[in-house]
């Protein structure tokens, strides 16, 4: 069963790479509006950057056929540019939930045909277990006792067995091609809004649909207890990626519930404070995020989902309430990681293992809103067992490290290096020279975060503790990625806006290219780690 569930992997690889589009395909109208999930893939663009030979003739394409039984492997791949797949149209996959089949999701993949005959020629040839039959206008078949396949002139629908019995998975294909206009994702004005801006990849989350089906699968576990289903209502996040030149982009959209917009407009109203962004370390620079996290929002949210009250209730005990916390801070923050090391240190008569070593500054920073509402916090902490010192207090963590807490009228400052406290407090950091690239991604949005991969890893050496394979393979890993990074939370058009960029050392090429040669420069790590591994042991065996 493993070499034919290998095979049929392939395939869909296969017919995944061979499947574009260069406008909304008309087979979308086969994804039901209620799927949970719906992902897509547009090689109309893709194709522009990169060829089908390319993929082909690569060797970690080469190594995907290797691990696919040898006689089947070349069948599978012998003719799929000629088997009546519709190469100028969009590849789906939806998932849907279905607790009728084992893994609770009704798993379904859509590709379009331009020949049908040509396909059933293809399946004959490649996949000769299988018994194609008739049923109604269709043709269908089960490969593997795992995939079922249905087609027609125009469309070839695969999905997972939900039975043993043919006869229940063909009335299943005969519903998936009789959707209607009503009950087609096509009437959700949101999904053709992602389908129309033409991404590489898209993606489409239904939240109204899957957390309808689990608040209906779950509340007679709730004693009637039962949240509004209007909390959730017409929600959905939608995100395309595209590969362009020297990095990966990606546009994200949370579709928010109608009675929560303004909540989520206030969350989005403003951007991160710039004077606490210039307080942070920019020396050494791993990690930054920031954001600012509307208190007035979260209480609105509070109150609508029922939790106000809760809330209330246990800071009554401690003599405060919600809003003596959340007046206490205006919701601006800031974290950051600097300085990351880690080193390895090999086995010794000592310690008969090799071992690793991690130092890194972490800060974290609040802008206090009221300073008697934080005074009042602070002493709940005092209580709870923290030591002056300094100017401020420190908490032991364990027996090496502790977390040192420093405030003035302004900021609360939190850091497990005391120095990196004091100069964040009195703002000894600003004017440090920054990452162009982190200050361009983290000014003037309400959330960013920026990953500096270049600055993460320089300081690291685990060749003591790692595996020749490994090792070849963090070796190859460390000239990828210059940085990522990650901002948005702006409210638009009844949406929260985010976008995302991966960003490559190589810049002359498209990302995608990029990826390919690295997977090929993996594979040759791999290949020379298992040359030395076999060389050992032939020398190991010889001397036996």
């Amino acid at each position: 069963m493993l070499r034919y569930s290998r095979t049929i992997t392939f395939l869909v690889l296969s017919v995944l790479i061979l499947s574009a589009c260069n406008s909304k395909p008309d087979h979308r109208k086969y994804i039901p509006k209620d799927a949970a999930v719906v992902a897509g893939i547009n090689l109309s663009s893709l194709s522009k950057k990169i060829a089908w030979n390319m993929i082909t003739g690569s060797k970690i394409f080469k190594e995907m056929e290797k691990k696919v039984p040898k006689k089947n492997g070349s069948d599978v791949m012998s003719g799929i540019d000629k088997a009546g797949i519709d190469v100028l149209n969009t590849f789906y996959v939806y998932l849907k939930t279905d607790n009728r089949f084992n893994t609770g999701m009704k798993v379904t993949a859509l590709v379009p045909l331009n020949d049908a005959a040509a396909w059933e020629a293809y399946l004959k040839k490649s996949f000769p277990q299988a018994s194609i039959s008739d049923h109604n206008k269709l043709k269908v078949t089960s490969l593997d006792g795992n995939m079922y396949m249905g087609w027609d002139k125009h469309l070839l629908i695969i999905m997972n067995v939900l039975t043993d019995n043919n006869a229940d998975m063909a009335s299943e294909m005969d519903n998936a091609f009789a959707i209607t206009d009503d009950n087609s994702i096509k009437s959700n004005k949101s999904f053709e809004k992602l389908e129309s801006a033409g991404h590489d990849l898209s993606m489409w989350v239904n939240y109204d649909q899957i957390m309808s089906s689990y608040n209906d699968r779950m509340s007679p576990n709730m004693n009637g207890v039962a949240l509004s289903k209007s909390m959730w209502k017409e929600t959905a996040f939608a995100c395309g990626f595209d590969f362009v030149k020297g990095k990966i982009t990606g546009d994200m959209t949370y579709y928010t519930a109608k009675n929560l917009e303004g909540v989520y407009k206030e969350f989005g109203s403003a951007n991160v404070n710039k004077d606490l962004i210039s307080r942070m370390p920019a020396k050494d620079l791993d990690m930054m995020l920031a954001m600012h996290f509307s208190t007035k929002a979260l209480k609105e949210m509070m109150d609508s989902t029922g939790v106000l009250g809760l809330a209330n209730t246990g800071l009554s005990a401690q003599g405060t309430n919600v809003d003596n916390v959340l007046d206490a801070f205006t919701g601006d923050m800031a974290f950051t990681i600097n300085d990351l090391s880690m080193s390895s240190t090999p086995a010794s008569a000592d310690v008969p293992f090799p071992t690793q070593n991690t130092n890194y500054c972490m800060s974290y920073v609040m802008k206090i809103n009221k300073k008697s509402n934080f005074d009042q916090l602070m002493n709940f902490a005092k209580q709870a067992g923290l030591q002056p010192i300094g100017e401020g207090y420190m908490l032991p963590v364990s027996a090496h490290d502790s977390v040192f807490i420093l405030s003035n009228n302004d900021y609360a400052v939190f850091s497990n290096k005391y120095p990196n406290a004091s100069n964040i407090l009195h703002g000894n950091n600003q004017g440090q020279a920054a990452n162009s690239a982190m200050a361009a991604n983290i000014d003037g949005h309400p959330f960013a975060m920026f990953i500096d991969i270049q600055e993460t890893i320089k300081k690291i050496d685990l060749s003591a503790v790692m595996s020749p394979q490994d090792a070849g393979i963090f070796n190859e890993s460390r000239n990828l990625l210059t940085n990522i990074s990650f901002n948005g939370g702006e409210f638009k058009n009844g949406a929260m806006q985010a976008h995302m960029e991966i960003n490559f050392t190589n810049k002359d090429e498209s990302s995608i290219l990029t990826l390919l040669d690295f997977g090929m420069r993996i594979s040759d790590a791999m290949e020379k780690s298992r040359e030395s591994q076999k060389a050992v042991m032939d020398t190991t065996n010889q001397a036996f």
